[in-house]
């Protein structure tokens, strides 16, 4: 089942996660509900913290459709620089030209606690610069100017507001119009 995406400024998107430990059927859970949710949402990327868990795994996506998991990575690697636009399931309805590098070589494990290297370049370098950055509790905003940064925190603040009384809201009310 589909966890709902946390909105930043959220305290657990702003936090460094914990190491994974615990290789067994919660961590296969969790996977599979931030699958779900990655594609509830049309992502090509989610960390577990922006589920509400603050554990240090994330799903990457592909420029073929296909994802995997990464469990305790780190960044060996950086090389070359490049602005790109960014956007973030946390961080909705808002795309900037972030500050990435080109190429990075990433160790990490998967879900049966196997040690992987992986070099990368172009859009998956992108998506695994992004969901470690989420790892080490930054969200993409944090790259850029304090004025975007201040503008997008008001939007997101406003949208945490709103999400907050629909939940409120007594279910019958849900849904129905108002004049």
């Amino acid at each position: 089942m589909a966890r709902d995406i946390v909105i930043w400024p959220h305290k657990v998107l702003t936090t460094s996660t914990q190491p994974v430990t615990d290789f067994g059927p919660a961590l296969e859970t969790l996977l599979q509900e931030m699958s779900e949710s990655m594609a509830e949402a049309k992502g090509i990327g989610i960390a577990a913290n922006q589920v509400g868990v603050p554990l240090r795994v994330a799903i990457v996506g592909r420029e073929d459709g296909t994802q995997f998991e990464i469990v305790n990575p780190q960044i060996l690697s950086k090389e070359g620089s490049v602005k790109l636009e960014e956007g973030c399931l946390s961080v909705p309805d808002v795309w900037e030209k972030c500050p990435r590098v080109e190429r990075v070589k990433v160790r990490y494990q998967d879900k049966t606690a196997q040690w992987h290297e992986l070099e990368a370049e172009g859009r998956l370098a992108h998506v695994l610069q992004h969901e470690i950055d989420h790892l080490d509790g930054h969200v993409f905003v944090d790259h850029l100017s304090s004025l975007k940064r201040t503008l997008i925190l008001d939007r997101m603040k406003k949208l945490q507001k709103s999400l907050a009384r629909r939940k409120e809201e007594p279910e019958e009310s849900k849904g129905t119009k108002r004049s």
